[in-house]
């Protein structure tokens, strides 16, 4: 009977013990931290203070919240807005193998600026309600341009439908790596929703310590 109490608590410490390593917390940013990917894309943190970080991503001032790094707000000069739109929760820690999450948003679509062109180039031009679906997948190891890292694989799906263009959805899959605290590498499907976009990955990064 002690052997078999003994058995099941060391299970136990097992189970929580590998529950512990996979789980992963959101990343510190310092102000300076600057991430540079393929494609030409650039991500650099501008402010980190008890409200969360201000990130420049390709062009656009983000606020993301320091526990999740959901995205907050977008900032243009001293207008603040809501952030609404596209990967809202793309970064949704703490991470761990199996969880899952969704979200969704409202947009405008328009084929010929954001996905693909529609015959005659025409834009849908109604608010649509565009649905999220993320999971962590697993670890993996990536040799990339910026070296070789240990990163979490996650997949991304996105799907609406609507009477001008029926259902469209596609899948895609991102790597977290904490050593480099962001996103190394970005992956499309080859479908309709995507045809716009190129696979991206890390190039170079720099730490502020």
């Amino acid at each position: 009977m002690k052997w078999m109490v003994l058995i099941a608590g060391l299970i136990l410490l097992l189970t929580q013990t590998v529950f512990g390593q996979d789980k992963i917390g959101a990343p510190t940013w310092k102000v300076g931290d600057k991430w540079a990917f393929t494609q030409g894309m650039k991500v650099e943190v501008l402010e980190a203070n008890e409200n969360g970080y201000l990130v420049n991503l390709q062009n656009q001032t983000i606020l993301f919240d320091k526990s999740t790094l959901n995205k907050i707000f977008t900032l243009q000069g001293n207008k603040k807005e809501t952030y609404r739109g596209n990967q809202k929760k793309l970064l949704n820690f703490p991470l761990m193998i199996g969880k899952g999450w969704k979200d969704k948003y409202a947009e405008v679509l328009k084929w010929e600026d954001t996905y693909t062109s529609k015959i005659s180039g025409s834009t849908v031009g109604e608010e649509t309600q565009i649905f999220e679906d993320y999971k962590v997948l697993g670890w993996e190891e990536l040799d990339l341009r910026a070296g070789r890292f240990k990163a979490v694989k996650v997949e991304y799906k996105k799907w609406w439908s609507s009477p001008d263009t029926g259902m469209i959805e596609g899948k895609s899959w991102y790597w977290y790596c904490p050593e480099v605290r962001y996103l190394i590498r970005y992956q499309y499907d080859k479908s309709q929703m995507w045809s716009k976009f190129s696979n991206w990955e890390l190039v170079s990064f720099e730490s502020m310590k």
